[in-house]
């Protein structure tokens, strides 16, 4: 039979393929559903182990704050996630082991913070017992019930150990409070009398293996914030860049990024300090909340400072507020009035009316960096390429690296240089996106880029007077990046008669208004055939089932794509691909 398939966007070749497969799937339905979430507010999540979610699922993520206790010998605790291994509390078989012997693992949430709810994916097992001396493991969290789960005793097991995040490793605890530990452990219980018996030389009598863990942080704290000072609330009527300086703190979650705002729209947003990275959200949630692989992902306290292009504003007053947030989220408002700004230079008048080379050196401010010059000359390059044009997957912190010099060669050291994004999509302005960027003694500066990146075009811009309008130097770089999708079908086994449902997330924003269109593609072997259609919904989730109508044996792969379309800054992009086997 052959099947014809029209291309949503993509110019697919019509397919020829399994007629069971065609029209089975042509009888699908779809519908939009809202994922569940347990994040709270002022919340963000904490990775262990792995990555759990979204283009780095599986990868290895940090274990901060988890403690390992043993009580006795032949006991193991420790972390060898970083070799695709788990944090695991496990008890030898080789021998016997007295009762209350245990080993543990504890992860202890950072002062001032406390867990509102996790999920974590495990295997846990428990070998043979006798009626005083049970080998044991169990979860639990703290202060709590005994345990999250029921013991697993007796010889019995939970999950699996071949797929570290299958569902069936998956237990998830909601609508915490006050809760600041959870905790995991392989040991011997029963009865004070008794003894865990040995299971047999190379065994384990009771293990948990924990292989990912999503813990959600709530800190309840906003940060403070001192010091505000400079001449963009100095008064008198601005022109050109401005600067506002402050220093900020915040003991819990950290201090994440500063905002300005006037006459009530955000115009300048910023992450304050990557601390090495440790602070970019990865954006892998559904729920709106940040997400790290640290427990405090962010610096404790920090001078920092924003720049305003105050001639971008019309001439008069303007209401301005300074904005810092931690990385939970929690907000402080460090300044809340009024600036004057001249507005934006007349069409058609002299080169007086911007700043820069010529200007009065009253008018033009401070210089900006050692050795700054008007004749200078900035670079700026990929880390992974030599060309201006990158294309990226979603998810991959791309770096840029570059320098700023004199035209003889003499670095320029200190200097603001300012980012300008574009995104890549219809109707998208520039925006100063990290006025924080400053180089080095040797003139050299790196800038990484956030994981959910979209396609973009990036000026990088130099004034030698920190009130200049006039760049001295620039450079342009063009990231185009591939969309990234996820993709979940349960079950992957199915018989005639019997439906199997998709799920999964677009990433990145914006999602277009209506959501974004995505395309079901199958494959039996030959190439993949488009059979249906779906839109996600404005967080990029999507949702669908499909029934199938005669007989197997087949096995079927599925994946989702995502046209590139001018509304949504992204390449086409395909998913993970996922085996169903049809009996």
């Amino acid at each position: 039979m052959d099947l014809s398939i029209e291309g949503e966007g993509r110019g697919h070749k019509h397919g020829h393929w399994s007629a069971r497969l065609a029209t089975a799937i042509l009888a699908g339905t779809a519908c939009l559903l809202a994922a569940p979430s347990f994040a709270a507010a002022n919340s963000y999540h904490d990775f262990l182990c792995r990555v759990p979610y979204g283009p780095h699922a599986g990868q290895p993520a940090q274990a901060d704050d988890v403690a390992y206790e043993i009580n006795n010998d032949y006991l193991y605790v420790g972390n060898s996630c970083p070799e695709g291994g788990a944090l695991y509390a496990q008890m030898d078989g080789g021998l016997t082991h007295p009762y209350t012997a245990r080993a543990m693992d504890t992860f202890t949430a950072p002062a001032g913070l406390s867990i509102a709810g996790f999920t974590v994916w495990r295997y846990e097992a428990a070998g043979p017992s006798q009626v005083d001396g049970t080998a044991e493991s169990k979860l639990e969290y703290i202060p709590g019930p005994p345990s999250v789960e029921g013991l697993c005793e007796q010889g019995c097991a939970r999950g699996t150990q071949a797929e570290p995040l299958n569902p069936k490793n998956e237990v998830s605890v909601t609508k915490l409070s006050g809760v600041t530990q959870i905790r995991w452990n392989a040991a011997c219980g029963g009865g004070p009398n008794g003894t865990c018996p040995e299971s047999g030389s190379g065994t384990l009598s009771a293990q948990f293996d924990l292989y990912a863990a999503d813990i959600d942080l709530v800190d309840n704290t906003p940060p403070t914030v001192s010091n505000v000072g400079g001449p963009l609330i100095a008064g008198g009527t601005l022109t050109g860049m401005q600067a506002v300086s402050f220093n900020a703190a915040d003991g819990q979650s950290g201090v994440y990024g500063g905002s300005l705002v006037v006459d009530g729209h955000t115009v300048v947003s910023q992450i304050l300090d990557t601390n090495g990275g440790a602070c970019l959200s990865l954006g892998v949630t559904s729920d709106g909340q940040r997400s790290f692989e640290h427990a405090q992902p962010c610096k404790s306290s920090l001078s920092a400072g924003l720049t305003l292009n105050t001639s971008q504003l019309t001439a008069g007053q303007h209401s301005l507020e300074l904005i810092v947030d931690d990385a939970a989220g929690n907000q402080t408002i460090a300044y809340n009035g009024t600036i004057n700004t001249a507005g934006p230079p007349s069409p058609g008048s002299s080169s007086d009316a911007q700043i820069g080379p010529g200007s009065s050196l009253t008018v033009r401010g401070a210089l900006n960096g050692v050795n700054a010059s008007d004749e200078a000359t900035l670079s700026a390059h990929w880390t992974r390429t030599s060309k201006a044009a990158l294309t990226s997957r979603y998810g991959v912190r791309e770096r840029v690296t570059g320098r700023l010099t004199t035209t003889a060669g003499q670095p320029i050291s200190g200097a603001l240089i300012d980012v300008y994004a574009t995104p890549g999509y219809q109707g998208a302005q520039a925006r100063l996106s990290d006025a924080g960027l400053r180089t080095g003694t040797n003139g050299q500066w790196t800038l990484t880029l956030p994981p959910d990146a979209s396609s973009c075009v990036l000026r990088f811009a130099y004034r030698s007077h920190v009130n200049d309008t006039i760049t001295a130097a620039s450079t342009t770089l063009d990231l185009n990046v591939h969309a990234g999708l996820t993709l979940h079908i349960t079950p992957h086994t199915a018989s005639v008669g019997r439906k199997i449902y998709f799920n999964g997330t677009l990433h990145g924003t914006p999602i277009p208004p209506g959501g974004k269109q995505l395309v079901l593609e199958a494959s039996s072997g030959g190439e993949w055939v488009q059979f249906d259609t779906v839109r996600t919904d404005a967080r990029g989730r999507y949702h669908a089932s499909y029934r199938f109508k005669y007989r197997g044996p087949v096995t079927y792969r599925f994946r989702v794509f995502s046209a590139h379309e001018a509304d949504f800054p992204y390449l086409d992009g395909t998913s993970n691909g996922v085996t169903v086997h049809e009996h």
